[in-house]
């Protein structure tokens, strides 16, 4: 047994989308691995197979190769799976491949590939979303130059760069005859598709108003499926997403919400009429953040739709709830919402059989980096004892499918996060967690780092969290909580930052610090701050009004509201809610609640850690900062990582991931380190060489600063 390291990431494998075959037998899902190729190592997915019926067969690869092959989904017959793959140096094509033997068969060739596959209910079509081609350019394309003349206020996102000059529309392959048609136009996007249940319609997801790109909102529209007129199910009042038709075609359910709190408004299953009408909100009001998940350095949730039981009186969902995200059920009629299967995990992609009451789900939890699970509905209850989830519909068994991860995870120390309940300054009781450093010895007193998630309309929860349990393994304890904002506590509770970001919610994350403080264990002259994104902004808040920690890392963050208002792919839409008006209009609502504004108040040393290509938290916010702390001779570093983007944590170049929590670390044990006497030996990978300065003599044998700064 040894500690577990940064370096454990190129061990790891990851599972995820489990897509249930339509006879309840076999379940597809990908797992994505660690590959050496190029310099910074990169990654490869590939579609397996598991039979559900028989727990000793080892789960079946079907795709080789060095692509990735994504999007698995099973034909209505179970004899074939549709998938996505970038194989033959292509952009994300549609392939076939026949179960019965063979190679999967391309079936599209279009530029900029395909997403969102689903199969027509006879198996001879699939539908999908791909960009068109009806002439809709935004900007002029015959320049030879590389200049780019932009006219879209959405011009670019995260993840993606700038986008493309046209749409995205639907469109659908006949498989027999090969042909593709595009069966929506407009300079509108066309995503989501779903078949009505005769193969009639196609349900979709499109924003097709005027000044749609200042808006969230959202609407359904069904199309025929041999092409025709478009036809809007819903009034552009609200957010909906992901359609799902009821078994006799006279509903479809979504997930959506009615915008009252713009993107802090808690989301719910809806109803929509396929012949139009008002939205049906079945969930609402409720605790259940209804499709959402705590993050994880490990997991990405794989965006399932709502689904119907056979008799259609039902639907299930996940949510997220207090930290967990379970799978539940809520009656039509009745409106009654049930919790079917959940535990001290996240739920993050599932899926459920068409002929039977099987269900398969991917599950993280604290212990487990992710798998995937069979629950059965239809037999008595039963409860393994290696199962995290629970059953709670009365009767159901549990299975584990898969243990990709069990060899490593066999062979490290963890340290389990510790449930704990906090006060805050108003008696609001708010939950979070603490880690104990591994291999902790009593009586000794350990330094601690306080973690902070993004958002903030996010979550911590019952999940894996890589790094973690890094800090746990190189003698740090760590604290991370869910303060006001976050979600799957209710409305009132992810509304509360409204106009107020540094205000309630930093009192919040100062009240589990304080709980931290008083842990017997914890140095509280040694106390370290990090978060990322929106957590990255509340540690460049934190350290501008309290000199109490040690050292901050700040992480792809924000530090001047104003300037990213115009510089983020996304900070535009702020005013609408999150903060008082546009910046012209009230620039004191976006300076006075900037970190920047108050770097004189700093003296705690910062480490800034950013992504160049970041477009949700320009790289610009980073400079900002930098800049300001330099120029006033504050304690500063700044570590720029090429390309890249906003999620360099969860889906960066391998390398990077590690050397960003080699950096983490480096500068926490700088500054407050566990020291010799720490007895576990530290789990330093021999081969990341970091570029940081000598630690200047001036902050040498420095001590904490308890006081705030006014």
């Amino acid at each position: 047994m040894r500690p577990i390291s940064s370096e454990d990431l190129y061990l790891m494998k990851w599972v995820r989308d489990p897509q249930i075959s339509p006879d309840g037998t076999k379940v597809l899902f990908e797992v994505k691995t660690v590959t050496d190729k190029g310099t910074l190592k990169s990654y490869k997915t590939q579609i397996y197979m598991a039979h559900l019926d028989n727990a000793q067969v080892e789960p079946l690869k079907l795709t080789s190769g060095t692509g990735n092959d994504t999007c698995p989904r099973w034909s209505p017959c179970g004899t074939k799976v549709a998938l996505v793959s970038d194989r033959d140096d292509d952009k994300n094509q549609l392939y076939i491949l026949p179960l019965e033997g063979g190679e999967a068969a391309k079936a599209t060739s279009i530029e900029g590939g395909v997403r969102n596959p689903t199969w027509s209910p006879d198996g001879k079509r699939i539908a999908f979303s791909a960009l068109g081609s009806d002439g809709c350019k935004h900007s002029d394309s015959n320049n030879r130059s590389g200049v780019r003349v932009i006219t879209r206020l959405r011009h670019k996102l995260d993840s993606v760069g700038f986008l493309p000059e046209s749409n995205y529309q639907i469109f659908v392959l006949d498989l027999e005859s090969g042909d593709v048609t595009q069966i929506t136009t407009g300079p509108y996007d066309c995503l989501e598709p779903e078949w009505s249940p005769d193969g009639g319609y196609i349900a979709f997801v499109s924003s097709r108003f005027p000044d749609h790109e200042l808006s969230s909102v959202r609407d359904i529209w069904v199309v025929p499926a041999n092409g025709g007129e478009m036809k809007r199910l819903t009034s552009s009042d609200a957010v909906l997403c992901s359609p799902s038709w009821s078994p006799d075609g006279k509903l479809i359910a979504c997930y959506g919400h009615d915008n009252e709190y713009k993107g802090a408004t808690v989301p719910g299953v809806c109803l929509v009429d396929p012949e139009g009408g008002p939205v049906r909100f079945l969930t609402r009001p409720a605790q259940l953040g209804v499709g959402q998940t705590a993050t994880s350095d490990m997991v990405s949730a794989s965006g399932s739709k709502p689904v119907w039981s056979a008799d259609g009186k039902t639907v299930f969902f996940t949510a997220l709830n207090s930290g967990a995200t379970g799978l539940y059920s809520v009656g039509v009629d009745t409106m009654a919402v049930s919790p079917i299967v959940d535990g001290k995990c996240v739920i993050y992609g599932w899926s459920k059989s068409a002929s039977c009451d099987k269900l398969a789900v991917a599950v993280t939890s604290p212990d487990i980096i992710c798998d995937i699970w069979c629950v059965d509905l239809s037999i008595e209850t039963s409860k393994p004892e290696d199962t995290v989830l629970e059953v709670k519909a009365g009767k159901g068994e549990v299975r584990r499918i898969t243990q990709v991860n069990q060899e490593l995870l066999e062979c490290l120390y963890l340290s389990r996060p510790e449930e704990v309940e906090v006060e805050a300054y108003d008696g609001q009781r708010l939950q979070a967690w603490v880690m104990k450093p591994v291999g902790m010895q009593d009586g000794n007193k350990y330094p601690l780092v306080l973690q902070i998630h993004g958002g903030p309309h996010s979550a911590y929860g019952f999940a894996f969290f890589h790094e973690f349990q890094v800090l746990a393994a190189r003698g740090y304890g760590v604290i991370f909580g869910n303060p006001r904002g976050s979600t799957g506590y209710g409305q009132e509770f992810v509304a509360a930052t409204r106009h107020d970001w540094g205000g309630a919610d930093f009192r919040d994350v100062m009240a589990i610090a304080d709980f931290a403080a008083k842990i017997p264990w914890v140095d509280n002259a040694r106390m370290g701050v990090t978060g990322g994104s929106y957590g990255g902004y509340m540690t460049n808040w934190i350290i501008g009004h309290t000199n109490r920690f040690k050292a901050a890392v700040s992480c792809k963050s924000t530090c001047n509201r104003f300037s990213q208002f115009g510089t983020s792919d996304y900070a535009y839409m702020n005013g609408q809610f999150e903060f008082d008006g546009d910046p012209w209009d009230n620039s004191e609502a976006y300076l006075s609640r900037s970190p920047i504004m108050y770097v004189r108040n700093i003296e705690t040393p910062l480490l800034l850690i950013h992504s160049e290509g970041d477009l949700r938290c320009p790289i610009s916010q980073a400079d900002e900062m930098f800049v300001a702390l330099k120029k006033l001779g504050k304690p500063a570093v700044m570590v720029r990582f090429p390309g890249g983007n906003h999620n360099l944590s969860r889906t960066g170049k391998p390398l990077h991931r590690v050397e960003r929590l080699e950096y983490i670390v480096a500068w926490f044990d700088r500054y407050m380190g566990p020291g010799d006497d720490y007895s576990v030996p530290l789990a330093k990978p021999a081969n990341i060489v970091l570029m940081l300065p000598a630690k200047p003599a001036s902050v040498e044998g420095e001590a904490c600063h308890e006081e705030e700064v006014p």
